[in-house]
């Protein structure tokens, strides 16, 4: 895209000075025109266009926002000029380009984030309009009377639904409605960056007199998405307003597109994962029961073999519905991918030690868990070795760098050996004696091209691969037929049964010939 003469001018007669160079600014949400400018007298400007008649009036919303930003607290990138047009308004802002725009977040960031929020809520009222908050008010009311939409996203069953209704039809009309401080309104990682000692927010056309505390409550939800920390740590005081953030979300996600903004759909629908877990959690609701997760990879699995997404775009489609299923819970086993307690944890995964060969002599003995996820297994792996008497050193491959953050931040004392890749391409510094791992992890017609590589490129001499160990009942595929079919038979089967109901637990493993 290229500038016009046309926006050059109009640049020109805001700032007084002629334009040298124009670069567009690619993001957002939709499709209003952003450049960053350089001057030919030096400097440079960012430049923000309306092109459709939402776009047009969002900026103007935004124009208003920052005049009445303008005499306070530098909380904002600074205001150089506007002009308004009927059809294509035209914003021009300070530069941020030298600033910083996480994620990944650094120490003291979101403490930049709260002092920058506060300045915000402590703004002079009097000339900020009062939000509209008929609709955060009563999402849970709409969604009574037309439950189609939100069900379509499978975050629950319909029976969850009628069950949980009350509890957050109540809790909704509880929340706080007064206007009482300045809110931005719209604060995710992508409307803030860091400069200095300092968070400035941008994209304030939403801005507006409302409950203190919303803008924090809004942001938790894109910040754990990032990997950061659960939304109950970062807004612990949400209290009721939690049914107005877990509604807006659930009424909106399963709506038809937004022309003018067609990614907010996806987004919103993610924000929502994590969204109504937390609001099960502070309102002490049972655990919603949808299954748009297994739904989610299903699809992108159809997609792959349609044609309709390559390798590249599957395995980022997987990543994103996991890792989002993952973060929904601080619940160790879930974020590592299984259900259950503690009992059911550990017979679904120590059964991967029994692959190591009896007359191991290693000290240590290392395994690495591909998929590692919050790094929950790496810590029970050592755990569980010691009991055995065997000195496990377990190391982490996790595809998903936002994951892996949590897994170091859960686990520091193991974030040295919590390594980012996907194990198709990764290269290992050295050599394991076992290597978890489940096929699932590529594409199908990958799976033998996988085994081998790990194999000849992972395990010390006469290691062995050991596959996620699966349940024995149809629901599951069998590690050992999985193995056959792709023409790689298991040197070796293990099986357990579970301590109390005596259900069994299944998987297979390949030694690389010493």
């Amino acid at each position: 895209m290229t500038v016009d003469a046309e926006l050059r001018d109009r640049v020109r007669e805001v700032l007084g000075h002629e334009v040298a160079q124009a670069e567009a600014v690619q993001g957002g949400y939709t499709p209003a025109q952003r450049w960053r400018v350089t001057l030919a007298e030096g400097g440079r400007a960012f430049v923000k266009v309306g092109t459709t008649p939402y776009t047009a009036q969002a900026l103007r919303a935004e124009i208003a926002a920052y005049e009445r930003l303008a005499p306070g607290p530098q909380v904002a990138p600074g205001l150089l000029g506007h002009a308004d047009h009927p059809t294509r308004p035209l914003l021009v802002l300070e530069d941020l380009s030298d600033a910083r725009w996480p994620p990944p977040w650094q120490e003291g960031d979101l403490d930049r984030v709260r002092a920058t929020v506060a300045a915000v809520e402590a703004l002079p009222v009097s000339s900020w309009p009062p939000l509209d908050l008929a609709p955060l008010a009563s999402s849970w009311r709409r969604i009574e009377a037309d439950p189609g939409p939100f069900l379509s996203t499978r975050m629950c069953s319909e029976a969850w639904l009628q069950a949980a209704l009350p509890v957050l039809r109540a809790a909704e009309a509880r929340a706080d409605t007064a206007p009482q401080v300045v809110l931005h309104f719209d604060l995710r990682s992508d409307n803030l960056c860091v400069r200095g000692p300092a968070a400035l927010l941008v994209d304030w056309n939403h801005a507006g007199l409302g409950p203190a505390g919303l803008d924090l409550a809004f942001m938790a939800l894109s910040l754990r998405l990032e990997g950061g920390p659960l939304p109950d740590v970062f807004a612990p005081d949400v209290g009721d307003h939690v049914a107005w953030v877990a509604g807006h979300f659930a009424a909106a996600a399963g709506l038809p597109g937004i022309p003018d903004a067609p990614r907010v759909r996806r987004f919103q629908s993610r924000q929502l994962r994590i969204a109504l877990p937390w609001a099960a959690r502070v309102l002490g609701l049972p655990e919603a029961d949808g299954d748009w997760c297994k739904a989610a990879c299903a699809h992108s699995v159809e997609r792959l073999a349609r044609g309709e997404l390559d390798e590249a775009q599957w395995y980022e489609a997987i990543e994103e519905d996991l890792v989002d299923a993952y973060l929904s819970s601080d619940d160790p086993h879930r974020g590592s991918g299984k259900s259950g307690d503690a009992e059911e944890w550990r017979w679904s995964r120590e059964l991967v030690l029994d692959a190591l060969p009896d007359d191991l002599q290693a000290d240590p003995v290392r395994v690495l868990d591909v998929g590692c996820a919050n790094g929950h297994l790496m810590a029970c792996l050592e755990a569980w070795g010691a009991e055995r008497g065997v000195p496990v050193e377990a190391h982490g491959l996790e595809i998903s760098e936002r994951l892996a953050r949590v897994a170091r931040r859960r686990l520091p004392q193991l974030a040295g050996r919590i390594h980012t890749g996907n194990v198709s391409s990764w290269e290992p510094a050295g050599r394991y004696h076992l290597v978890c791992v489940g096929l699932d992890y590529v594409p199908s017609a990958r799976r033998a091209a996988l085994v081998d590589r790990i194999v000849q490129r992972f395990l010390q001499p006469s290691g062995r691969l050991v596959l996620r160990p699966e349940r024995v009942d149809g629901r599951e595929p069998d590690p050992v037929q999985t193995l056959v079919a792709i023409g790689r038979p298991p040197g070796g089967v293990l099986q357990s049964a579970h301590p109390r109901t005596g259900a069994l637990r299944r998987t297979a493993w390949i030694a690389r010939s010493p």
